[in-house]
C-alpha cells in the first residue's frame, strides 16, 4: 500500500461530489435523487474537512488540548448524527443515493490507493 495524503483524498472527494451529482442527474433525470446524493456527499466532505483540521492541532501542530479532545471530537460527531438525522426524518430523500452519498470519502480513499495500478507504466528498453 502507498502512502497517500489527506489532501489527496479531499480533493478526490470534491471531485466525486461534482461528477457523481452530474451522473446522477443525467441519469435519473430526477431532482430528489441529485440533491440526496450532493447533500449527503457535502456532509461527509465537510465532515472529513472537520476532522483533518482538529488532527492537524492534535498531531502535526502538536497542540494538544482537552476542548479537542472532549468537546470538538464529540461535537463534531453529534453534529454529523444530526445532519444526518434532519435530512432523513424532515428531508424527502432519495435514500438509496443519500447512502451512496455518504459513503463518498471511501470511494475517494479507494481512487486514491488504486490510482497508481490504473497508470500505465513506461516500458524501458522498447
Amino acid at each position: 500500500m502507498r502512502e497517500i495524503t489527506v489532501v489527496e483524498v479531499e480533493h478526490t472527494n470534491i471531485a466525486i461530489l461534482i461528477v457523481g451529482s452530474l451522473v446522477i442527474l443525467i441519469a435519473t433525470r430526477d431532482f430528489m435523487s441529485f440533491f440526496s446524493f450532493a447533500v449527503a456527499s457535502a456532509i461527509v466532505t465537510i465532515n472529513f474537512r472537520l476532522l483533518k483540521k482538529i488532527l492537524e492541532n492534535l498531531i502535526i501542530k502538536r497542540i494538544f488540548e482537552k476542548k479537542d479532545v472532549f468537546i470538538r471530537l464529540p461535537l463534531k460527531f453529534g453534529l454529523l448524527m444530526g445532519a444526518i438525522a434532519v435530512f432523513l426524518l424532515y428531508g424527502n430523500v432519495a435514500l438509496v443515493y443519500f447512502l451512496i452519498g455518504l459513503s463518498t470519502v471511501f470511494l475517494s480513499i479507494l481512487i486514491c490507493q488504486l490510482r497508481p495500478d490504473f497508470k500505465t507504466k513506461s516500458r524501458k528498453g522498447i
